[in-house]
């Protein structure tokens, strides 16, 4: 008995030794040569004949999508090789992929300091260096423009700089929004930026320090005095705007008001209500604009009657492809009712309004909750606002000074027709209502 056992034993394990080679033979082989890969197919082995005497169960078509994305979490979480997961940051990617089958570019994922940074804007201040931030044609991060009064501006930093470093780190391949992360910090701190300038070769390097950036949404102007003319730069609707707006018109109106430029050239929208007071300052009533829920059900948000405290003068208002969202409400309500003449190129055409949520952990979700439309219910998403007079400008210009900008002289050569007496306007009145300039 115990000579056949002695045979018995070592054919057994010889078996059992053939049954494992022939097992991971083909990882094997494919890493052999590699000893380090080898090593690893052989770490996995138990794990494997553990599949293999518990193979698992059918797939079930029916599983909730909660308990996958858990069953995905835990398996990274015991059997992921590289260094420790972050489960929160791959839980922010997940929903940013979920998201990102919606197709649509307007719902969208905040994390929770994306979030702050939206509700200090919207609350009109934040800790930064002051500047708008766009990326070019070569997908190059530049300052689209430096806001008046900040840090940036102070420092010397002007439109159309190309950012090349941020405190010594190449930006090249971020997103906006990370190169905006690395730009703000906390008050008193200081920030290099590594700029290229015009045809220089050779960066410039500015050293900005950080601090609280009081957003002037309005920038005002009596631009022709002798001809009485204002001049309104509206920079976004936040919720200081409709009370700097109506500062400006009063101080504009002790200097004997006579007709108004609106400038909503690179303002990329906000609140809609305050899209809602400002463009109820030039409609006489109903509609500004009109909301459409995913059912189909049209409620008109009408003309708020107490924004009627001031006279209604003849009125330009200046757009580009930059004017977005809230810009496009305003100028919207005012071509539908007559209230002005609309000037510059097609807007950006984003009719669909957000609703942001806040999350338990300090993010939020923007998600697109109703699509708008003009007061005679024209829907301009992906179209824009067509100009009633349309005349381009370069990418690049000293907004505000008519010798620069193309687009604001003709506003103003505009509201000089309509200004004049009558006997002298009939060369203006024969302008058609789309007329098209270049420059």
């Amino acid at each position: 008995m115990m000579r056949k056992l002695s045979y018995v034993l070592p054919f057994t394990l010889l078996l059992t030794l053939a049954f494992l080679v022939g097992f991971i033979a083909p990882d094997v082989s494919a890493s052999w040569g590699n000893r380090s890969h080898i090593t690893a197919q052989l770490r996995l082995l138990p794990d494997r004949l553990e599949m293999l005497a518990n193979p698992p169960d059918k797939p079930d078509t029916e599983l909730p999508v909660l308990q996958t994305y858990y069953e995905v979490l835990g398996k990274l979480r015991d059997n992921y090789y590289g260094k420790t997961i972050d489960e929160r940051q791959l839980t922010y990617s997940a929903i940013r992929g979920m998201l990102q089958a919606l197709n649509d570019p307007y719902t969208r994922f905040l994390d929770p300091d994306s979030y702050k940074h939206m509700r200090e804007e919207n609350e009109g201040n934040f800790v930064g260096i002051g500047a708008k931030l766009d990326v070019n044609k070569q997908q190059q991060v530049y300052i689209k423009e430096p806001l008046p009064n900040t840090p940036a501006e102070k420092a010397g930093v002007k439109a159309g700089d190309i950012i090349i470093k941020v405190d010594e780190k190449p930006i090249a391949g971020l997103e906006i929004d990370e190169v905006v992360e690395r730009i703000r910090g906390h008050k008193g701190t200081k920030v290099k930026l590594s700029l290229l300038r015009g045809t220089d070769e050779k960066s410039v390097d500015i050293m900005i320090v950080r601090d609280v950036v009081e957003i002037e949404m309005v920038q005002s102007k009596m631009i022709d005095p002798k001809g009485k003319i204002g001049y309104i730069r509206l920079h976004g609707f936040n919720e200081h705007s409709d009370g700097q707006f109506e500062q400006a018109i009063t101080q504009l109106e002790r200097q004997r008001l006579k007709g108004l430029i609106l400038d909503l050239r690179q303002n990329p929208g906000g609140l809609l209500q305050t899209a809602i007071d400002i463009g109820s300052r030039f409609v006489e009533s109903g509609p500004i604009v009109i909301i459409q829920n995913r059912g189909g059900r049209k409620e008109p948000l009408n003309v708020d009657a107490s924004k009627h405290n001031h006279k209604r003068y003849p009125l330009v208002v200046l757009v580009d492809k930059q004017s977005a969202s809230a810009s496009e409400i305003v100028a919207g309500a005012i071509q539908d009712n007559k209230a002005g003449t609309i000037v510059g190129t097609s807007t950006f055409g984003k009719a669909r309004v957000q609703t942001v949520s806040a999350l338990n952990d300090g993010s939020a979700i923007a998600i697109t909750t109703a699509k708008y439309l003009t007061p005679k219910g024209v829907d301009i998403n992906k179209v824009g606002i067509k100009p009633d007079v349309e005349i381009e400008g370069p990418d690049m210009f000293e907004i505000g000074d008519p010798k620069e900008d193309v687009q604001l002289a003709k506003a103003l050569e505009i509201m000089k027709g309509n200004l004049a007496p009558s006997k002298d306007r009939s060369s203006v009145a024969k302008e058609p209502a789309h007329s098209t300039e270049r420059r």
